[in-house]
């Protein structure tokens, strides 16, 4: 071949090597400038949530969860944040009086406050696949909250609160309830295998597969397996 002709070739493939180089090189830096950006809107939502949480309109605190919820779908690596300060609003807001009590007048009988149960409910319903570490619910006041289908397998929920929740196949798989109350609570369907429930105020009823109920708590019985299932 034609030695100017092989020189001519080297230097389109040159150029065109070069040229290749340059493109990807841009397409990273795009991406780069369009991840940071994305991730700023993320931090931006964020932060508006979290102003949300701390409002005194009900209706504005609800709505800063369920911004917090879609930010967990939206970015997997903020997920487990926000899972905390999520448990973290419950367990601060959970024992405050609700209904609120008129004045003069004797309070009702304490319910789970909507903002709590919308916050649970983000919580019950989360993309476990996302979770760093267990959910930590310790002594929360969930009275009468609806957490039917909750995924709450080794959720920590001693001491908690759960008088007439309803748990209708709820996942309590390996769940920490010790010292729980679940006086008039619907567990029908609920996994509660592997399931800590030492000293559990258990509904009227009989006790899972392993527990016995002695003077109203639950203890275990010689042999349990710890494998349970709510009838």
């Amino acid at each position: 071949m034609d030695p100017a002709l092989i020189a001519a070739a080297i230097g389109v493939g040159g150029t065109v090597v070069v040229g290749v180089a340059g493109f990807w090189a841009n397409v990273r830096n795009t991406n780069k400038t369009t991840a940071l950006a994305l991730q700023g809107q993320v931090t931006d939502r964020f932060s508006k949530a979290i102003d949300h949480l701390g409002s005194e309109k009900l209706d504005v605190r609800i709505g800063g969860i369920y911004a917090l919820e879609r930010i967990a779908r939206d970015s997997p690596q903020d997920h487990p944040t926000i899972m905390e300060v999520l448990a973290a609003f419950i367990l601060d807001h959970s024992r405050e009086q609700w209904p609120p009590a008129e004045d003069g007048a004797e309070p009702a009988e304490h319910r789970t406050r909507p903002d709590v149960q919308a916050a649970a409910t983000v919580i019950g319903r989360r993309t476990v696949q996302h979770d760093s570490q267990p959910i930590n619910l310790v002594y929360a006041d969930l009275t009468y909250a609806d957490l039917t289908g909750a995924h709450l397998a080794g959720a920590a929920l001693n001491g908690a609160n759960l008088t007439g929740a309803l748990l209708l196949d709820a996942d309590l798989t390996d769940a920490n309830l010790m010292d729980a109350d679940l006086t008039g609570a619907e567990l029908t369907g609920a996994e509660l295998t592997g399931a800590e429930l030492t000293d559990v105020r258990w509904p009227s009823g009989t006790p899972p597969l392993g527990w016995v109920d002695i003077s109203g708590r639950l203890t275990r019985a010689v042999g349990n397996s710890g494998d349970a299932t709510a009838e």
